[in-house]
């Protein structure tokens, strides 16, 4: 039988309402919720990732290169509403050890994909981006001296800021001196982040990291993302292959 598997029922259908906030954002908390809650019940795997180095656009495309899928991305206290925090609010059993794990810049992937192929191809993806303020470097750059084709003349007193030695000559930009933009392992700084990408040197990627995978119920979170542990959390001797 090659149909996809589904969630088995949920534990119970209730709706949990959001308090303390306005009526706007508790009609959209609650439409959030209910919206994870259908995708449980839809897909037969939910997957928590980590995402490196956000991109709106680059995340975007993702979104569009896995039209069978989908991605729940940001406000993480109401997927973990959603999904329930402990064994009598979970939504279906299992679903509070996957909660639990909801933390920082992660997000929740339904889909009907198995394990080895979503783990194969995320550790796979990389989609290069430019770094941004605080970024560490991941190699060293330099600007050699001479003329600068790619850049108009009108940008010689914004580059002088930045801490480029350039001059004009015969209508164009020429750097009088060598300069090292950034060393490897430093820390970016805003200008050294905007020379980088005027010179189209993209430092960082966007990445998807699979933390684990939830489905029949169970919840396995992936030994390769668990600190100095070797037992895949909540999943009850669970083998990751088995997810």
């Amino acid at each position: 039988d090659n149909s996809p598997r589904v969630m088995p029922k949920s534990k119970r259908a209730k709706i949990v309402h959001l308090t303390r906030v306005k009526k706007k954002g508790r009609e959209k908390g609650d439409k959030m919720i209910e919206e994870v809650r259908d995708l449980v019940d839809e897909f037969s795997h939910i997957y928590l990732y980590q995402v490196e180095n956000m991109r709106n656009s680059a995340f975007k495309d993702l979104r569009i290169l896995w039209p069978h899928s989908r991605f729940i991305f940001g406000r993480n206290k109401l997927m973990m509403v959603a999904l329930g925090v402990d064994e009598e609010d979970e939504y279906r059993t299992g679903l509070a050890e996957l909660a639990k794990g909801i933390t920082g810049t992660c997000g929740l992937l339904f889909t009907n994909r198995e394990s080895k192929e979503v783990r194969k191809y995320f550790a796979e993806f990389r989609e290069p981006q430019y770094a941004r303020t605080g970024c560490i470097a991941t190699k060293k750059f330099v600007v050699k001296p001479g003329l600068l084709p790619g850049l108009p003349v009108s940008m010689e007193p914004q580059l002088r800021k930045k801490g480029l030695p350039v001059r004009i000559q015969k209508g164009k930009l020429e750097l009088v001196t060598e300069t090292v933009v950034c060393k490897e392992g430093s820390r970016l700084t805003s200008e050294q982040c905007s020379i980088l990408e005027m010179f189209e040197v993209k430092m960082v990627d966007f990445r998807i990291n699979i933390l684990g995978c939830y489905t029949d119920e169970k919840y396995v979170a992936f030994k390769d993302y668990l600190a100095g542990d070797s037992k895949s959390r909540g999943a009850g001797g669970m083998d990751e292959e088995a997810c």
